[in-house]
């Protein structure tokens, strides 16, 4: 038999849990309540419960949300509690808070979470899930919750078979599901670099950009890249192909024209090297964690045009 929960119940400890937080903040300023939109989290049962929470506190100070923590396991079960993010702002006497539900449920049974999540996800404001792990291209098994939400946040970087997630991914895409991938956000920084390297009169010199990748298979990121510089360049001839074997992901891009040949190389994590005309330019990027990608995704919750098109 499948244990119930009452959607009652959890909205009546989120209460309690306010009453708690305005009394322990009586001798300051109060707490405010902050709340802009529904975040599903569908995390793994291996996941860090305190890693997570520590990135959820981190995206709440400017995407303020009622979080629901939906943590799957094998067993079949159903259980619940509430919890608070706090902080308070530079220079102030209020805390600002926003609430959370962790829900524990067996992975045959997110039909029923699903009904319970509908009264639980806020009224007139977005809801977005956030699959944080490679579950989701493995089967339909977060199908029941896509009705509840506007936009499904995926990261098929996560994934054994990229080739496989991306393919997942598009079929959501034709549904007509508003699906964005973290694979396709990290490469932000490195797409406006290309764009600072050319204008439009000099691209149309550009007849063939190579593209190397590290590892035994070609991350999610690399293929997006390969797809993004075909629609970029149209005149060009891409190539994506194995390089070395040092670090995983894209590798080396080397555009050539006429004249001229622009070489960019990662040798290392945090570098980027451009050589062009005897000259070599270095770039130090930031490894962009978790929260920081998913704050770019948060930010825009309407469609991403240019990664529509790269997906097609």
């Amino acid at each position: 038999m499948v244990a119930t929960l009452e959607p009652e119940k959890i909205l009546k400890d989120l209460r309690n849990l306010w009453s708690e937080l305005g009394r322990g903040a009586e001798v300051t300023g109060g707490v405010l309540r902050a709340c802009g939109m529904t975040l599903v989290v569908a995390a793994e049962s291996g996941d860090d419960t305190e890693e997570l929470r520590r990135t959820l506190g981190v995206l709440m100070h400017d995407h303020p949300a009622r979080a629901i923590v939906l943590r799957l396991q094998e067993k079949p079960g159903l259980d619940a509690n509430v919890f608070s993010q706090c902080w308070m702002p530079f220079g102030k006497h209020q805390q600002i808070c926003a609430e959370g539900i962790e829900i524990t449920a067996g992975s045959m049974e997110l039909a029923h979470v699903a009904q319970l999540l509908l009264p639980l996800i806020v009224s007139d404001l977005p809801a977005v899930l956030w699959c944080r792990g490679p579950r989701v291209f493995s089967g339909d098994v977060f199908a029941p919750l896509l009705p509840l939400v506007q936009k499904m946040i995926v990261d098929s970087g996560t994934a054994a078979d990229p080739q496989a997630a991306i393919a997942v991914i598009r079929d959501l895409h034709r549904q007509g599901r508003l699906v964005a991938d973290l694979a396709w956000t990290k490469l932000t920084g490195l797409r406006e670099l290309m764009a600072s390297l050319f204008d439009e009169r000099s691209a149309v010199g550009i007849k063939s950009v190579k593209i190397l990748y590290g590892g035994d298979v070609a991350s999610p990121s690399s293929i997006y890249f390969s797809a993004w510089m075909e629609r970029a360049l149209p005149g060009a001839q891409v190539t994506l192909n194995r390089g070395d074997e040092g670090l995983r992901g894209l590798r080396s891009i080397v555009l050539s024209g006429e004249g001229c040949e622009v070489t960019i190389t990662r040798p290392d994590k945090t570098t980027l090297e451009v050589h062009c005309g005897g000259r070599i330019r270095r770039s130090t990027t930031m490894l962009l964690a978790e929260e920081v990608l998913m704050g770019e995704e948060l930010s825009i919750l309407g469609a991403d045009p240019v990664f529509d098109k790269v997906l097609a």
